[in-house]
């Protein structure tokens, strides 16, 4: 374990840290993070920040993020309790978002060059944060070298052009093209385009194309990127999961050629089911768990707003559900990300219940990931742009990026970073607690949960164990206060008082609370 001393503190022999819509509190006094030792542990847990550099900062003026703003804004992310940042497509492609890549060796134009990114991954790394990028092989751009040159071959008849095989196209002509195609220029030829036109899917059967992906993840990781994001894993071969969970099995396989620690975390946007079988079936250390998500099911969103009669029992069997999908892999719960809606639209807007989201999620074990913008609450829409909309630093919007193509909503209903900053409690300040305990307490991401019984179902207590380290939790997801007994867990001398309040065995806890005793 690496313990990072952050602060000149003691900690008292047990620690009860409560955090509700309002703050932590303890010991006679609203908790003061400062007091926390911060234990990163050099493995692959942590607390993921998603950010889509071009909406993130803007450094040179042209309205567009780039890879310095990431840069620049490497000590707030830290501050946030994120030890690790996903970046969404970085290289050169037809679109705004990156997810058509043109050429995967090179940075895009509009985000910086090579030297801008070797230097946000030195001084990141020198920050103690890690940085994954998104790998995006199930297709690449129309206009990517290897695509032109593929149908170039078919149209000229040039039958050894090694490029021929590196996509699937069939000869159409007196037919119709299959399900999933799209024509080339005429009716003669079609080619597999799962997503769109522009959008060509890779042949990943061939040799030369995993030759190349290869590469790919070699060149990368070379540099010190700590791993990947796959993009589309059960598009990889439409239809057929176990296979694409054979060929994400492969890129695992690569990638720790390279690095033994290389951490692959996969999109698989289906059910618990689907999910289950990729951890089952290929090497990848993470699946996302979209039945948390506003892109699945979202049970958490359930529990926060529809005022079950058994909310403990919904988040305890869906939590337990995850775990043992995951089993000796690593879960990887989060509430939105650039596809979906955001977590704050899912909470109707109500400041106490985003919070209480993003306390929910995470206590849960696993790897923990936090699209940009919603440690202010930041809103999006259906449209893909506006959820992507520039990062709401201030809010006089003093210091934003343009909106991307095509937005057509750019709704800000909470506070800019600055603001929210200095408001004690703020989102932002309730985001960075349950971040900064996340790290604290190494078994609440890493420990097997045990649930403790109570007869109220509208509370939850587990207790969670990782390497000595003994945490218990205990969340009211009710909408008034409640009496928590939690007899042997509390030590006499201890005492809390505030939003929280100690007799003797008991806890009386706010609405939408969650106490951690250490």
């Amino acid at each position: 374990m690496k313990r990072k001393k952050l602060f000149v503190a003691s900690l008292l022999a047990v620690l009860i840290v409560v955090f509700t819509a309002c703050a932590f509190v303890a010991c006679n006094k609203t908790i003061d993070l400062h007091l926390l030792d911060e234990n990163i542990v050099d493995d692959m847990y942590d607390n993921y920040y998603e950010i889509f550099t071009y909406s993130y900062k803007d450094t040179d003026g042209d309205g567009i993020g780039d890879l310095n703003g990431v840069k620049e804004k490497l000590d707030y992310i830290r501050d946030m309790g994120y030890t690790a940042i996903w970046l969404m497509p970085i290289h050169p492609a037809l679109s705004y978002h990156g997810y058509d890549v043109r050429n995967y060796k090179e940075i895009s134009p509009l985000l910086g060059t090579m030297a801008d990114f070797d230097a946000l991954l030195a001084s990141a790394h020198e920050k103690g944060i890690k940085i994954i990028l998104d790998l995006v092989v199930n297709h690449t751009s129309s206009d990517h070298n290897w695509f032109t040159s593929c149908m170039d071959a078919y149209i000229s008849g040039d039958a050894e052009s090694k490029y021929r095989e590196y996509y699937n196209v069939v000869n159409t002509a007196g037919g119709t093209k299959p399900a999933g195609y799209e024509y080339y220029r005429s009716t003669t030829y079609a080619y597999e385009a799962r997503f769109t036109g522009t959008m060509p899917d890779l042949n990943l059967d061939s040799e030369l194309v995993r030759a190349e992906i290869s590469d790919i993840i070699g060149f990368w990781l070379d540099k010190g990127v700590d791993g990947f994001r796959l993009d589309a894993c059960t598009s990889y071969y439409t239809g057929r999961n176990e296979t694409s969970a054979e060929f994400v099995k492969w890129i695992k396989q690569e990638a720790v050629k390279h690095n033994p620690n290389a951490y692959i975390v996969g999109e698989v946007w289906e059910g618990a089911g689907s999910i289950r079988g990729f951890y089952n079936n290929s090497a990848g250390d993470s699946f996302f768990w979209f039945p948390a998500s506003t892109g699945g099911t979202s049970f958490i969103a359930n529990v926060v707003n529809a005022d079950l009669p058994k909310p403990s029992d919904t988040y305890w069997n869906n939590m337990i559900e995850m775990q043992t999908a995951a089993g000796d892999h690593i879960a990887a719960p989060f509430l939105c990300n650039h596809d979906t809606g955001r977590i704050a639209g899912a909470m109707f807007r109500m400041e106490d219940r985003v919070k209480f989201a993003y306390g929910l999620v995470s206590m849960m074990t696993g790897n923990l990931f936090t699209y940009y913008g919603d440690e202010i609450g930041m809103i999006g829409s259906l449209n893909d742009p506006d959820k992507r909309i520039g990062m709401l630093w201030d809010s006089k919007q003093t210091d934003i990026t343009d909106p991307p193509p095509g937005s057509g909503t750019q709704e800000y209903i909470f506070d800019g970073v600055k603001e929210q900053q200095a408001s004690a409690n703020s989102i932002l300040n309730y985001y960075k607690q349950c971040n900064n305990v996340r790290n604290a307490f190494p078994a609440i991401m890493r420990g097997t949960p045990e649930r403790i019984a109570c007869d109220d179902m509208k509370i939850l207590i587990m207790k969670k164990q990782w390497q000595g380290q003994s945490v218990t939790i205990v969340i009211n997801f009710a909408r008034e206060d409640k009496t928590v007994s939690v007899q042997g867990a509390l030590k006499k001398g201890i005492c809390v008082e505030g939003a929280v309040k100690q007799n003797g065995d008991s806890l009386s806890m706010p609405k939408y609370s969650i106490a951690i005793l250490a």
